[in-house]
């Protein structure tokens, strides 16, 4: 798998999990500004070399995610935990382990929650996602 392929799918399959309770409320940005809520998102933090062979080439590489969830209302606290119930079932399932959190954390505004998490794995030449 490429850097991108890592990325990417990643995302995909990420993105497909917790559009189940954001809808399409969800990016791999960390903006300032959310349009609607619930919304998460999960951003790469690096994609650093873990092993590589004499001539450099890359043998593994040590991904790291960290996804935000952000909820508002009645339910804001016990939302975010459900988003990130589904957002870790998913990382996990991808062979990634949690590193962080789940840590509610202040948002701008304090009536919006959110909880952030951050996960690694690694990933080596030849690896694959499970289908």
């Amino acid at each position: 798998m490429t850097i991108l392929d890592i990325v990417e799918k990643t995302y995909a399959l990420w993105g497909e999990a917790v559009s189940k309770k954001v809808g399409d409320n969800y990016s791999m940005e960390d903006s300032t500004t959310i349009a609607s809520l619930p919304y998460a998102t999960l951003m790469f933090l690096g994609l650093p070399t873990n092993s590589s062979d004499l001539e450099g080439a890359e043998c593994s590489v040590v991904p790291t995610v960290q996804v935000s969830v952000y909820t508002k209302g009645q339910r804001a606290l016990t939302q975010v935990y459900e988003v990130d119930a589904v957002s870790h079932e998913t990382l996990t399932g991808l062979g990634y382990r949690r590193i962080y959190g789940p840590e509610p954390t202040d948002a701008t505004d304090p009536s919006i929650k959110r909880l952030l998490s951050r996960y690694s794995r690694v990933i080596g030449y030849g690896d694959t996602y499970a289908e």
